[in-house]
């Protein structure tokens, strides 16, 4: 089996358990890219935010055996497909919380990755 049949299959995978254990009225995840934006003090220009939408994106909780150390208490764990990368540093956005990604770790068995699993803190 080839490395994008095995990424079509957890892609559908993930879109069911979302089907499954979402609902109309669930807030939808997206990841928060600022662009543009300018530090000069004489011609501020804010940032534009434009939200991408995580279509494939499933939140868990981390074991509370695993609290301490790199995970704190409340640290959420985000598995998403390979569609969109999502780099440590970006803000996960979910109805009015934020998060800001703390790890990255791709699932990858050889050098495609099949699915990410992100460490998420509230902002």
């Amino acid at each position: 089996m080839s490395a994008s049949a095995i990424q079509s299959k957890i892609k559908a995978g993930l879109a069911k358990a979302v089907g499954k254990v979402g609902s109309a009225t669930v807030d939808k995840v997206y990841l928060v890219v600022n662009s543009g934006g300018s530090s000069d003090p004489l011609n501020p220009i804010a940032p534009t935010e434009t939200d991408t939408e995580l279509l494939n994106a499933i939140f868990t909780a981390y074991d509370i055996n695993l609290v301490g150390g790199n995970i704190q208490n409340g640290d959420r764990m985000l598995i998403t497909d390979n569609i969109v990368y999502i780099p440590v540093g970006a803000t996960i956005k979910q109805g009015a919380t934020k998060y800001i990604v703390i790890s990255v770790e791709p699932v990858a068995p050889t050098s495609e990755a099949l699915l990410y699993k992100s460490q998420l803190r509230v902002k």
